[in-house]
């Protein structure tokens, strides 16, 4: 007998206990970080002709441009090569200041630290250090993380 009036009880707070779960979920996707998909934007013709101008060598990708008010610059990467949970490779740099004509390119060793969701510069030493990040910058480790 108590089982059948224990039933009813369950049977009665299954449906809102449920509803509530799916509204609490529903809620935390929406406050949780977002692993947001990302890719570059196409290279411009005016970027493409600057890269083959200034940068060494062939293979590079692009992945992004940027202006302000004090400079204008791209970014490029190559030979991205997988290395336990990173991602090493070259990346290019073309940099205008503002107030002058001239672009200057830089290539450094820079990997992709995947598990920490940063980039890392390797110094004069050979050790790898943090980049300065950004915003967006996990999304692009992450993106890079998948090239490999």
């Amino acid at each position: 007998m108590s089982y059948l009036i224990y039933q009813p009880r369950i049977s009665r707070f299954r449906v809102p206990l449920v509803t509530g779960l799916a509204l609490l979920i529903a809620h935390a996707a929406s406050v949780s970080p977002v692993r947001a998909e990302w890719s570059p934007a196409s290279e411009s013709s005016a970027w493409r002709e600057l890269r083959r101008r200034e940068l060494p060598g062939e293979g590079w990708t692009f992945v992004e441009a940027t202006r302000t008010d004090r400079f204008e610059a791209a970014e490029y990467l190559r030979n991205p090569t997988a290395v336990d949970k990173t991602v090493e490779m070259e990346a290019g740099v073309l940099i205008k200041r503002s107030g002058q004509s001239a672009w200057s390119s830089r290539v450094l060793p820079m990997r992709a630290n995947c598990t920490e969701g940063r980039m890392e510069q390797k110094d004069a030493e050979g050790q790898w250090t943090p980049y300065p990040g950004r915003a967006g910058t996990a999304v692009k480790v992450r993106w890079i993380c998948s090239l490999p």
